[in-house]
């Protein structure tokens, strides 16, 4: 696909008119046209120009870049595993998920991949009788016919209120997004439908409450998530770091228990 053709693909998924765009954009309708149809050739500060209009993700400008004969100036492939990112953001990240300790924490890409998790969350995923190692999809785990469903108390809400997220995310990451296409996937599973119908818009809390019960063991949490990395890099570009805080004594005490005691009755 052409530099126009890509161009004129993300200003509809905007839902911007080409008198829309070329007014934000500072630049005429004519000259717009003319970049859509490939009668004018972009200058590298013009793709820069269109692309914070539009707010094209780094590793979409780089793709830009290339259609339009120019070297990227930004990485196009974001990182698929912590060890592939520079040693610092690493660092960082590993001492951001060392430092939760004793509560789970997990890092994901822009397609929610795990990236890495500490010794907590790994832990809490076996309790449910799931391995999720880095390269394993979150979304597949928590919206997919997985052992999570049978363990957290209020899934049909929670997968609810983080479809509706995730919706958002990938309509931000553009038309060819692989999100969209995953979760998509995932709303043909009736309970995910069902949990759609039940809850048909999100709370949009700042926190989003996860309550866990296997036996007699009751959990309960708020997670946050962060975003993690610069616009300007798609090696860290939309990664998020999830952490699982207690909302309760009991889910306290657990987790500061030590390893030993983390028992399910």
């Amino acid at each position: 696909m052409e530099f126009g053709e890509r161009l004129k693909e993300w200003r509809t998924h905007r839902r911007l008119s080409q008198m829309q765009l070329a007014a934000e954009a500072g630049i005429s309708t004519r000259h717009l046209s003319f970049l859509e149809t490939g009668r004018s050739r972009p200058s590298e500060g013009m793709i820069l120009r269109l692309s914070d209009v539009l707010a094209i993700p780094a590793r979409d400008q780089g793709i830009l870049f290339s259609t339009a004969g120019f070297r990227p100036r930004l990485e196009t492939r974001p990182a698929t595993a912590l060890d592939a990112m520079p040693s610092a953001v690493k660092e960082a990240i590993s001492l951001i998920l060392a430092r939760h300790d004793p509560y789970p924490g997990v890092v994901f890409d822009h397609d929610y991949n795990v990236l890495a998790a500490n010794g907590a969350l790994e832990g809490l995923a076996a309790m449910a009788g799931l391995a999720l190692r880095p390269g394993d999809n979150f979304l597949d785990a928590y919206l997919g016919p997985s052992p999570l469903r049978s363990i957290i108390l209020n899934w049909e809400q929670t997968a609810a209120d983080l479809f509706h997220r995730i919706r958002a995310d990938a309509w931000l990451q553009g038309p060819r997004s692989a999100l969209a296409r995953r979760i998509e996937r995932l709303a043909a599973d009736g309970d995910v439908r069902a949990a759609l119908e039940a809850f048909p818009q999100s709370e949009r809390l700042p926190v989003l409450p996860v309550e866990i019960g296997m036996g007699k063991t009751r959990l309960s949490f708020i997670t946050t998530l962060t975003s993690f990395g610069s616009a300007q890099d798609a090696l860290v570009q939309g990664v998020l770091i999830e952490s699982f805080f207690p909302a309760d004594e009991q889910t306290r005490r657990h987790f500061e228990s030590g390893p030993s005691n983390r028992s399910i009755a």
